[in-house]
């Protein structure tokens, strides 16, 4: 029996969400890291209008989006990530992480590091790749770096605005924690406390996640994310990697 793909690009925080989801369900699937631009051919190829991953096939079936995924997984195992009666409030922090905390830590992380750093992301594009792909990404490395910094507004002021973004959702996330619960919807582990540690991992770097080894911040991300290690939130997230993953 053909195993589900996973379509990932290894250094994506939401890839890391869906890949950590099935292992989580002990769901077997091949694993595929694939080069930026492949994965534009590869959306088209599946009929999908967006082009992000991570994408998910199994046999005719096509899943795209993390979140997605999860649901995918959890109606493909005997485990759930999803508690029945807070079902609603898991919908809506897990929507507000992946549409407002994992993109603003993505474009906070770019704009400096794709902008002035560019050297240090390349090699976790190249992660797990067909040696065709890598070269080609090293052939076209200016390009890509050019199309994704118009394509993802990347610059300076970008990278201040989605900091203070960051603070903001890590106030709230704070705000959630205080009480002392052991997780954010209260005793039970659940699909929003593991989107929030694999989308706060570039803050991280837990030692658990499976391609971070390499993962290098750029100076000022790093200064700004050390300020933040003592935050409850990202406390949590960490200990949620260090028990979950």
């Amino acid at each position: 029996m053909t195993k589900p793909k996973l379509y990932i690009f290894a250094i994506s925080h939401y890839c890391e969400k869906s890949r950590w989801a099935l292992d989580y369900f002990g769901i077997e699937y091949d694993l595929v890291a694939i080069a930026p631009g492949v994965h534009i051919k590869l959306a088209r190829k599946l009929g999908l209008s967006n082009t992000t991953v991570p994408i998910l096939t199994d046999g005719d079936t096509v899943v795209q989006g993390s979140a997605d995924i999860i649901t995918w997984g959890e109606n493909r195992s005997h485990k759930s990530l999803t508690p029945t009666d807070d079902m609603t409030e898991c919908e809506v922090i897990e929507k507000r992480l992946d549409e407002i905390a994992g993109v603003h830590v993505r474009r906070c992380y770019y704009s400096e590091a794709m902008v002035d750093y560019a050297d240090t992301v390349r090699p976790l594009f190249l992660t797990g790749i067909p040696l065709l792909h890598k070269l080609v990404v090293w052939w076209k490395w200016n390009f890509i770096r050019k199309m994704m910094i118009k394509g993802m507004d990347l610059g300076a002021a970008q990278h201040v605005e989605s900091r203070n973004i960051i603070d903001a959702e890590l106030d709230w996330l704070d705000g959630i924690l205080a009480d002392g619960r052991p997780y954010l919807l209260g005793d039970t582990f659940s699909r929003a406390d593991m989107a929030m540690a694999s989308l706060f991992a570039p803050l991280i770097i837990p030692k658990e996640h499976p391609t971070y080894a390499n993962f290098v911040l750029p100076p000022l991300m790093k200064e700004i994310a050390a300020k933040w290690q003592d935050r409850v939130s990202l406390k949590h997230a960490l200990a949620v990697y260090s028990q979950f993953r």
